[in-house]
């Protein structure tokens, strides 16, 4: 798994709330996307593990947010692993506007690994950890500057 991977996004017009700008769960889905394509890219099966009763699953979430999203902005979701325990692995991510150099939300979000016939956390087998690339230094935003 390479260190972080950039999610591309297009903010949709069903994306937008009352307020005329993205709703806050998006931000969240956004992340759960950018989690999955990262993890597919380095090789995780989610069918195969489904097939073995074995998932991540959401211990939870802290979002920050510091800028609205609006309707048709091109936005990167930059996600990285920031560490590995027995149980659980921190993932972080930066929600970015690169047309204005905007961060718009910083999220972490702890996974848990689980055994789906109980449901049960249980220890994170090596061989997956060795899957999950930490990284550090924590990487830039996309246009280069300190997040």
């Amino acid at each position: 798994m390479s260190d972080f991977f950039d999610y591309h996004h297009i903010v949709a017009p069903d994306e937008i709330d009352a307020q005329g700008h993205v709703h806050n769960l998006r931000y969240l889905q956004w992340t759960l996307w950018a989690a999955g394509a990262h993890s597919r890219a380095g090789g995780w099966d989610s069918q195969q593990a489904l097939k073995q009763k074995l998932g991540w699953v959401v211990r939870n979430h802290d979002v920050t947010y510091r800028a609205a999203a609006m309707e048709g902005d091109a936005i990167i979701i930059r996600t990285w692993v920031a560490d590995i325990a027995r149980f659980a692995s921190l993932r972080k991510y930066l929600v970015c506007r690169s047309a204005d150099e905007t961060i718009l939300a910083k999220v972490e979000t702890r996974w848990v690994y689980v055994d789906l016939s109980k449901p049960k956390v249980i220890a994170i087998p090596e061989e997956l950890k060795t899957q999950l690339s930490i990284c550090v230094p924590p990487p830039q935003p996309p246009w280069g500057t300190t997040p």
